[in-house]
Protein backbone atom coordinates (compact mmCIF):
# COMPACT_ATOMS: atom_id res chain seq x y z
CA UNK A 1 0.00 0.00 0.00
CA UNK A 2 1.00 3.73 -0.04
CA UNK A 3 2.73 4.79 2.54
CA UNK A 4 2.27 8.28 4.66
CA UNK A 5 5.05 10.25 4.95
CA UNK A 6 5.77 11.02 8.21
CA UNK A 7 7.87 13.67 9.99
CA UNK A 8 10.01 12.54 13.37
CA UNK A 9 9.95 15.18 16.08
CA UNK A 10 12.98 16.33 18.04
CA UNK A 11 13.98 18.50 20.59
CA UNK A 12 16.30 21.57 19.30
CA UNK A 13 18.78 20.75 22.02
CA UNK A 14 19.40 16.91 20.02
CA UNK A 15 20.57 15.58 17.03
CA UNK A 16 18.75 12.64 17.10
CA UNK A 17 16.19 11.56 18.78
CA UNK A 18 14.93 8.85 21.32
CA UNK A 19 11.07 8.09 22.49
CA UNK A 20 9.68 5.86 24.32
CA UNK A 21 6.08 5.40 22.89
CA UNK A 22 3.15 3.80 25.16
CA UNK A 23 -0.38 3.29 23.98
CA UNK A 24 -3.72 1.56 25.43
CA UNK A 25 -4.68 -1.59 24.10
CA UNK A 26 -2.81 -0.93 20.26
CA UNK A 27 0.15 0.35 18.14
CA UNK A 28 -1.37 2.93 15.93
CA UNK A 29 -0.24 0.45 13.07
CA UNK A 30 0.09 3.28 10.27
CA UNK A 31 1.61 2.21 7.10
CA UNK A 32 4.32 5.31 7.20
CA UNK A 33 7.61 6.25 6.27
CA UNK A 34 10.31 8.66 7.09
CA UNK A 35 14.00 10.08 5.84
CA UNK A 36 15.29 9.31 9.12
CA UNK A 37 16.89 5.48 10.12
CA UNK A 38 14.97 3.91 12.81
CA UNK A 39 15.85 1.34 15.75
CA UNK A 40 13.08 -0.22 17.09
CA UNK A 41 12.53 -2.18 20.30
CA UNK A 42 9.03 -3.72 21.45
CA UNK A 43 8.96 -3.82 24.82
CA UNK A 44 5.36 -4.76 25.18
CA UNK A 45 3.00 -6.25 22.55
CA UNK A 46 2.54 -8.53 20.02
CA UNK A 47 1.34 -8.83 16.83
CA UNK A 48 2.03 -8.97 12.92
CA UNK A 49 5.42 -6.64 11.49
CA UNK A 50 5.33 -5.32 8.16
CA UNK A 51 8.60 -3.89 6.35
CA UNK A 52 8.82 -3.05 3.10
CA UNK A 53 7.03 -6.15 1.32
CA UNK A 54 8.00 -8.63 4.43
CA UNK A 55 5.70 -9.73 6.69
CA UNK A 56 6.26 -11.68 9.97
CA UNK A 57 4.96 -11.91 13.70
CA UNK A 58 6.86 -10.33 16.20
CA UNK A 59 6.75 -10.07 19.89
CA UNK A 60 8.56 -8.65 22.95
CA UNK A 61 11.88 -7.64 22.36
CA UNK A 62 11.42 -7.72 18.78
CA UNK A 63 14.34 -5.26 17.50
CA UNK A 64 14.11 -3.94 14.14
CA UNK A 65 16.65 -1.49 12.32
CA UNK A 66 14.47 0.25 9.70
CA UNK A 67 16.48 2.35 6.67
CA UNK A 68 15.58 5.86 5.27
CA UNK A 69 12.08 5.67 3.28
CA UNK A 70 11.20 2.54 3.76
CA UNK A 71 7.50 1.81 4.54
CA UNK A 72 6.86 -0.25 7.84
CA UNK A 73 4.34 -0.63 10.40
CA UNK A 74 3.51 -2.67 13.53
CA UNK A 75 -0.51 -4.01 13.88
CA UNK A 76 -0.85 -5.43 17.15
CA UNK A 77 -2.96 -7.93 17.97
CA UNK A 78 -6.50 -7.03 19.18
CA UNK A 79 -6.11 -7.09 22.96
CA UNK A 80 -9.65 -7.86 23.63
CA UNK A 81 -11.82 -6.89 26.29
CA UNK A 82 -9.00 -6.26 28.73
CA UNK A 83 -8.23 -2.46 28.26
CA UNK A 84 -5.55 -2.61 30.47
CA UNK A 85 -3.47 -4.33 28.08
CA UNK A 86 -0.68 -1.54 26.71
CA UNK A 87 1.83 -1.32 24.09
CA UNK A 88 5.49 0.55 24.57
CA UNK A 89 8.02 0.43 22.27
CA UNK A 90 11.70 2.19 22.41
CA UNK A 91 12.77 3.91 19.52
CA UNK A 92 15.63 5.67 18.18
CA UNK A 93 15.56 8.36 14.97
CA UNK A 94 18.52 9.67 13.42
CA UNK A 95 19.03 11.40 9.79
CA UNK A 96 21.67 10.45 7.84
CA UNK A 97 23.57 14.34 8.00
CA UNK A 98 22.85 14.91 11.90
CA UNK A 99 26.30 14.58 12.66
CA UNK A 100 27.28 16.59 9.20
CA UNK A 101 27.16 15.62 5.46
CA UNK A 102 30.07 13.17 5.10
CA UNK A 103 30.24 12.07 8.44
CA UNK A 104 30.04 8.35 7.77
CA UNK A 105 31.85 8.31 4.70
CA UNK A 106 35.36 8.46 6.69
CA UNK A 107 38.00 5.57 6.98
CA UNK A 108 37.24 4.82 9.97
CA UNK A 109 33.01 4.36 9.71
CA UNK A 110 32.99 2.43 6.63
CA UNK A 111 31.44 -0.35 7.88
CA UNK A 112 29.04 1.58 9.41
CA UNK A 113 28.07 3.28 5.99
CA UNK A 114 27.96 -0.33 4.53
CA UNK A 115 25.18 -0.76 7.43
CA UNK A 116 23.11 1.65 6.32
CA UNK A 117 23.28 1.22 2.86
CA UNK A 118 21.97 -2.09 3.05
CA UNK A 119 19.21 -1.11 5.53
CA UNK A 120 17.49 0.12 2.58
CA UNK A 121 15.84 -3.30 3.15
CA UNK A 122 15.65 -3.36 6.71
CA UNK A 123 17.45 -5.75 9.39
CA UNK A 124 16.04 -7.90 12.39
CA UNK A 125 18.36 -8.30 14.54
CA UNK A 126 18.76 -11.18 16.71
CA UNK A 127 21.66 -13.48 18.79
CA UNK A 128 24.30 -12.03 21.07
CA UNK A 129 24.15 -8.70 19.21
CA UNK A 130 20.09 -8.02 20.26
CA UNK A 131 21.05 -8.83 23.93
CA UNK A 132 23.41 -6.00 23.72
CA UNK A 133 21.53 -3.44 21.65
CA UNK A 134 18.91 -3.62 24.01
CA UNK A 135 21.03 -3.52 27.06
CA UNK A 136 22.19 -0.18 25.55
CA UNK A 137 18.83 1.20 24.08
CA UNK A 138 17.82 1.17 28.17
CA UNK A 139 21.23 2.92 28.73
CA UNK A 140 20.89 5.54 25.79
CA UNK A 141 17.73 6.77 27.60
CA UNK A 142 19.24 8.24 30.84
CA UNK A 143 22.16 9.75 28.73
CA UNK A 144 22.91 13.63 27.80
CA UNK A 145 25.22 15.30 25.97
CA UNK A 146 28.10 13.63 24.20
CA UNK A 147 27.93 10.41 26.37
CA UNK A 148 24.45 9.84 24.45
CA UNK A 149 26.37 10.07 21.25
CA UNK A 150 28.64 7.98 22.20
CA UNK A 151 26.42 5.39 23.08
CA UNK A 152 24.81 5.72 19.47
CA UNK A 153 27.42 4.97 17.82
CA UNK A 154 28.45 2.23 19.96
CA UNK A 155 25.17 0.87 18.81
CA UNK A 156 25.54 1.21 15.31
CA UNK A 157 29.17 0.03 15.58
CA UNK A 158 27.87 -3.34 16.91
CA UNK A 159 25.43 -3.32 14.12
CA UNK A 160 27.78 -2.73 11.37
CA UNK A 161 30.12 -5.53 12.54
CA UNK A 162 27.32 -7.92 13.56
CA UNK A 163 26.60 -11.48 11.91
CA UNK A 164 23.27 -11.49 13.63
CA UNK A 165 21.13 -9.42 11.07
CA UNK A 166 18.68 -10.91 8.92
CA UNK A 167 17.32 -8.76 6.04
CA UNK A 168 13.38 -8.32 6.00
CA UNK A 169 11.82 -6.91 2.59
CA UNK A 170 12.78 -8.08 -0.96
CA UNK A 171 15.85 -6.54 -2.23
CA UNK A 172 13.34 -5.62 -5.80
CA UNK A 173 11.04 -3.58 -3.60
CA UNK A 174 10.84 0.05 -3.99
CA UNK A 175 8.43 2.79 -3.02
CA UNK A 176 6.32 5.15 -5.52
CA UNK A 177 5.13 7.73 -3.19
CA UNK A 178 2.79 10.14 -4.22
CA UNK A 179 1.27 12.16 -1.95
CA UNK A 180 -2.15 13.25 -3.66
CA UNK A 181 -3.10 9.00 -3.42
CA UNK A 182 -2.10 8.64 0.43
CA UNK A 183 -5.28 9.01 2.01
CA UNK A 184 -7.71 6.77 -0.37
CA UNK A 185 -4.54 4.11 -0.49
CA UNK A 186 -4.63 4.12 3.75
CA UNK A 187 -7.69 3.86 4.16
CA UNK A 188 -7.04 0.50 1.84
CA UNK A 189 -4.53 -0.52 4.28
CA UNK A 190 -7.25 0.25 6.93
CA UNK A 191 -9.23 -2.61 5.43
CA UNK A 192 -6.84 -5.18 4.87
CA UNK A 193 -5.67 -4.89 8.42
CA UNK A 194 -9.11 -5.03 9.68
CA UNK A 195 -11.14 -7.98 7.61
CA UNK A 196 -8.07 -10.47 6.76
CA UNK A 197 -10.25 -12.68 9.12
CA UNK A 198 -12.96 -12.59 7.11
CA UNK A 199 -13.75 -13.54 3.07
CA UNK A 200 -11.75 -10.16 2.00
CA UNK A 201 -11.90 -9.62 -1.47
CA UNK A 202 -9.98 -7.89 -3.95
CA UNK A 203 -13.29 -6.05 -5.71
CA UNK A 204 -13.80 -4.40 -2.28
CA UNK A 205 -10.15 -3.33 -1.74
CA UNK A 206 -9.82 -1.78 -5.22
CA UNK A 207 -13.44 0.21 -4.96
CA UNK A 208 -12.00 1.96 -1.72
CA UNK A 209 -8.95 2.90 -4.12
CA UNK A 210 -11.32 3.92 -6.62
CA UNK A 211 -9.63 1.53 -9.54
CA UNK A 212 -10.97 -1.60 -11.73
CA UNK A 213 -10.16 -4.51 -9.98
CA UNK A 214 -7.48 -4.97 -12.82
CA UNK A 215 -5.85 -1.60 -12.22
CA UNK A 216 -5.71 -2.38 -8.44
CA UNK A 217 -4.03 -5.40 -9.16
CA UNK A 218 -0.98 -4.40 -11.31
CA UNK A 219 -0.76 -1.32 -8.99
CA UNK A 220 -0.90 -3.48 -5.75
CA UNK A 221 1.80 -5.84 -6.87
CA UNK A 222 4.08 -3.46 -8.91
CA UNK A 223 4.38 -1.57 -5.18
CA UNK A 224 4.55 -4.37 -3.04
CA UNK A 225 6.05 -7.03 -5.03
CA UNK A 226 3.55 -9.67 -4.89
CA UNK A 227 0.18 -9.98 -5.70
CA UNK A 228 -3.01 -8.84 -3.69
CA UNK A 229 -4.02 -12.20 -2.43
CA UNK A 230 -0.49 -13.20 -1.43
CA UNK A 231 -0.21 -10.37 1.32
CA UNK A 232 -3.74 -11.30 2.42
CA UNK A 233 -2.82 -14.98 2.91
CA UNK A 234 0.41 -14.03 4.76
CA UNK A 235 -1.00 -12.13 7.06
CA UNK A 236 -4.00 -14.85 7.90
CA UNK A 237 -1.06 -17.36 8.25
CA UNK A 238 0.91 -15.09 10.23
CA UNK A 239 -1.94 -14.67 12.45
CA UNK A 240 -2.65 -18.77 12.45
CA UNK A 241 0.86 -18.99 13.76
CA UNK A 242 -0.26 -16.63 17.05
CA UNK A 243 -2.92 -18.77 17.49
CA UNK A 244 -0.89 -22.52 16.86
CA UNK A 245 1.41 -21.13 20.04
CA UNK A 246 -1.07 -20.47 22.14
CA UNK A 247 -2.32 -23.91 22.15
CA UNK A 248 -5.77 -23.10 23.09
CA UNK A 249 -7.76 -23.89 20.13
CA UNK A 250 -8.08 -26.64 17.54
CA UNK A 251 -6.93 -26.74 13.81
CA UNK A 252 -10.20 -26.63 12.93
CA UNK A 253 -10.83 -23.24 14.67
CA UNK A 254 -7.84 -21.68 13.85
CA UNK A 255 -8.74 -22.81 10.46
CA UNK A 256 -12.21 -21.12 10.23
CA UNK A 257 -11.11 -18.04 12.59
CA UNK A 258 -8.27 -17.01 10.10
CA UNK A 259 -11.01 -16.67 6.92
CA UNK A 260 -10.01 -19.90 5.40
CA UNK A 261 -12.96 -21.67 3.78
CA UNK A 262 -11.85 -25.43 4.68
CA UNK A 263 -9.22 -27.29 6.67
CA UNK A 264 -7.61 -28.75 3.28
CA UNK A 265 -6.69 -25.40 1.62
CA UNK A 266 -5.66 -24.04 5.24
CA UNK A 267 -3.15 -27.07 5.39
CA UNK A 268 -1.64 -26.17 1.60
CA UNK A 269 -1.24 -22.83 1.96
CA UNK A 270 -0.04 -23.29 5.40
CA UNK A 271 2.75 -25.55 4.69
CA UNK A 272 3.25 -23.43 1.46
CA UNK A 273 4.41 -20.49 2.98
CA UNK A 274 5.85 -22.50 6.26
CA UNK A 275 7.02 -25.82 4.90
CA UNK A 276 5.39 -27.59 7.51
CA UNK A 277 1.73 -28.62 8.65
CA UNK A 278 -0.26 -26.57 11.26
CA UNK A 279 -0.09 -29.68 12.96
CA UNK A 280 3.65 -30.10 12.99
CA UNK A 281 4.43 -26.52 13.21
CA UNK A 282 2.25 -26.87 16.69
CA UNK A 283 4.54 -29.83 17.52
CA UNK A 284 7.26 -28.04 17.07
CA UNK A 285 6.82 -24.54 18.82
CA UNK A 286 5.50 -27.23 21.73
CA UNK A 287 8.69 -28.76 22.04
CA UNK A 288 10.82 -25.67 21.60
CA UNK A 289 8.95 -24.39 24.63
CA UNK A 290 9.61 -27.39 27.09
CA UNK A 291 13.66 -27.04 25.98
CA UNK A 292 13.47 -23.71 26.97
CA UNK A 293 11.49 -24.41 30.31
CA UNK A 294 14.03 -27.42 31.47
CA UNK A 295 16.71 -24.70 30.28
CA UNK A 296 15.22 -22.31 32.67
CA UNK A 297 14.85 -24.68 35.43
Amino acid sequence: MEPRLLKVKKTEADSFSVNRFVYNGNFPGLWHYHSEYELTLIVKSSGTRFVGDHIDRYNENDLIFIGKNLAHTWKSDNPGENSNVCCEALVIHFREDFLGNGFFTVPELQTVEKFLRVSARGFKISGKTQAEVIALMYEIVHKTGINKLITLLEILSLLADSQDLTLLSSDGYGQYINENENDRLNKVHAYIMNNFKSQIRLTDAADIAHMSPTAFSRYFKQRMQKSFSQFVIELKIGYACKLLMQHQFSILQICYECGFQNVSNFNKLFKKFTEISPKQFQLKHKSLRHQASLYQA
